[in-house]
């Protein structure tokens, strides 16, 4: 069970306050390279929250500034209140790299091994500790004694989840989690992560996968050319309305279709975008807006066979971004 996520407790932290606070965050590289452009967020103690955006946009490097591996030319980063270099700080911190470096010549045990070492956890606990880390990522039993040069990607990429939890941390930063997956890796993945909620425990997740952010973030961030673009909230009531597309059998309501969808859909706090005989659109708030909507519209009559939402709400920020760069 993931309640075991509680355990490190290095540094103060209270559920809903801010916990991790970025201000005015500029990195350079060689060659006037400037990754990041005075970047300024927080994120809340208990939130997951998503990075997304273009290749090259800074998330990596705003990670990177997080975790303390690298040094911002001005701006800050603090963590609880404190840097994240600091030790105190580090040990509540749990990374997943996007491309982690393994010992092949190790087996997943031995790996987590020297990872449960690393992390200062009970030695008392630690073939427990590494049997559940390694039953949560679904790696199998027969596996868990070959040599990680056997391994492979999607099997890695389970092994490199399981050393993200063995340590048992308040925060976790995960970049790209799913890449390499199957289907099944991916629902590890989700399963992980709501657990983590439920936990108390705080996410940052980096990825590309916009279906999975969207469903398991709080708040997202688009950072687009190392600045922060806009910041959706998907959870809470807070996020700019989106399509839902509606789908009917044939007109059965004898010429009245159009006067109960209008009744339904104002009872339901939507707005009608467009109506046919057979489908409609919906401009509906969140989740909760589409489910009363869809309520409304059977408990109408109308026969309702379909009901999705047209386009995601993070591709419409990478959609606005490319208008904006004339893409």
């Amino acid at each position: 069970m993931l309640a075991s996520f509680a355990g490190a407790n290095q540094i103060k932290m209270q559920h809903g306050q801010a916990l991790v606070e970025v201000r005015e965050l500029v990195k350079t590289y060689k060659g006037n390279v400037r990754a990041l452009n005075g970047v300024s967020l927080t994120i809340n103690e208990g939130e997951i929250f998503g990075l997304i955006g273009p290749n090259g946009a800074g998330k990596t490097t705003l990670l990177g500034c997080m975790l303390g591996l690298l040094h911002p030319d001005t701006g800050s980063v603090t963590i609880g209140g404190q840097p994240p270099h600091l030790l105190s700080v580090l040990k509540s911190i749990g990374y997943m790299p996007e491309r982690p470096d393994f010992e092949y010549w190790m087996t997943a045990r031995q790996f987590l091994q020297y990872h449960h070492g690393l992390a200062g956890k009970n030695h008392d606990t630690l073939k427990q500790d590494i049997e559940n880390a390694l039953d949560l990522v679904e790696l199998a039993a027969s596996a868990r004694q070959r040599r990680l040069k056997t391994y492979s990607r999607g099997m890695l990429q389970r092994l490199n989840l399981a050393q993200l939890i063995i340590g048992q941390p308040r925060i976790m930063l995960l970049d790209e989690p799913t890449l390499g997956l199957d289907p099944t890796g991916v629902s590890v993945v989700r399963r992980i992560v709501t657990n983590m909620r439920e936990s108390g425990v705080t996410a940052i997740i980096n990825s590309h996968q916009l279906d999975e952010v969207e469903r398991l973030c709080d708040r997202v961030a688009f950072i687009r050319q190392g600045q922060i673009a806009a910041i959706e909230t998907l959870k809470g009531g807070e996020l700019c309305d989106y399509v839902l597309f509606v789908k009917w059998a044939a007109n059965s309501l004898n010429g009245t279709l159009a006067a109960v969808i209008e009744q339904a859909s104002a009872a339901a706090g939507a707005s009608i975008s467009q109506t046919h005989d057979r489908w409609g659109r919906f401009l509906v708030k969140d989740s909760q807006g589409a489910a009363r909507l869809i309520k409304e519209l059977v408990g109408a009559g109308v026969p309702v066979d379909e009901a999705v939402p047209e386009r995601m709400r993070l591709e419409q920020l990478f959609s606005s971004a490319d208008v904006e760069d004339g893409l």
